[in-house]
């Protein structure tokens, strides 16, 4: 039983990571073809994510418990996982602001470096070596498919490296913080509540320009991809593999996302890998088989 729930928490891990990998497909899409600005699409995002996922556990699993959402503790937590949410998203496009893309997405690896420190502070334990191997492992793989084995695409800009390590202490903040408020209301209803304050907390400090947006039939069902699948599958797949693998293993796995935003890239665009790509493929891959077998062997 503990081996089939280790593996379902790494296929949940895995599923976090190609959802949000699709979704920085999808939002390529509304960016480039529909006019939408950055900030804009974010607080569009977590808003309309919020409330589908609230409609969702209010409606058919019937698990949102108001009074439990608006005790006091719950609710401050709550708001603190949204305002993580958002300082999260600023923090990692002032990273691409400041640098570019490929910068902050590689300071973003340095998440399950943060979890997995702070895990092994909580415990009291030394970072083992298969840790670090794991950790070195997600950083080359994501590396060699983010740069394409052209380092003169990364600008080790100061203030982009910076935000970019914010926003990767941001992103751990949120694997880490929720996990008290898990114990008393469901994944979906933090999900939701979290995402619907950020969004909010988002629109009054930067109204959106729905005026420049560009709706039309597919850029709406783009947008609800983004929302429903990129944003709330995503973070509930995340948040529930916490049930069965530990976090330093989870924040590891969500490090697929580049890898599956190339593979759709590859389906969808006609785009063609290299031999570094395909060699931090299979690292990736090969991360990913050795986090499993491991904790099967557990």
């Amino acid at each position: 039983m503990a081996s089939r729930n280790y593996l379902q928490g790494i296929l949940l891990a895995c599923a976090a990571g190609f959802f949000w990998g699709s979704m920085g497909v999808a939002a390529q899409y509304l960016l480039q073809r529909a006019s939408f600005e950055v900030f804009d699409l974010v607080s569009i995002r977590l808003l309309g994510a919020g409330l589908l996922l609230l409609l969702y556990e209010t409606l058919v699993s019937k698990r949102f418990d108001l009074k439990a959402v608006l005790k006091k503790r719950n609710a401050i937590d709550i708001l603190i996982y949204g305002l993580g949410l958002v300082a999260a998203q600023a923090t990692f496009f002032l990273s691409i602001e400041k640098s570019n893309a490929a910068t902050a997405s590689l300071m973003v690896t340095t998440v399950p470096l943060f979890v997995t420190a702070w895990t092994a502070y909580a415990e009291k334990r030394a970072i083992t070596r298969r840790e670090w191997l794991s950790l070195a492992m997600a950083a080359i793989g994501v590396g060699c498919i983010v740069t394409k084995g052209r380092l003169d695409t990364v600008d080790f800009s100061t203030a982009g490296v910076i935000w970019g390590i914010v926003s990767a202490g941001f992103v751990a903040f949120g694997t880490i913080q929720p996990k008290r408020v898990l114990k008393e209301i469901p994944v979906g209803v933090l999900v939701g509540a979290g995402m619907l304050a950020g969004g909010l907390l988002l629109i009054v400090a930067s109204p959106p320009d729905f005026v420049r947006m560009q709706w039309r039939l597919d850029t709406a069902a783009v947008y609800f991809y983004i929302a429903a699948f990129g944003t709330v599958a995503a973070f509930c797949c995340y948040l529930r593999s916490l049930a069965f693998i530990p976090a330093p293993v989870a924040s590891l796995l969500a490090c697929i996302e580049p890898l599956s935003a190339v593979i759709l890239g590859v389906l969808l665009m006609g785009l063609t890998l290299n031999a570094v790509e395909l060699f931090g493929i299979a690292v990736i891959f090969a991360m990913t088989v050795m986090l499993t077998c491991y904790g099967r062997r557990g």
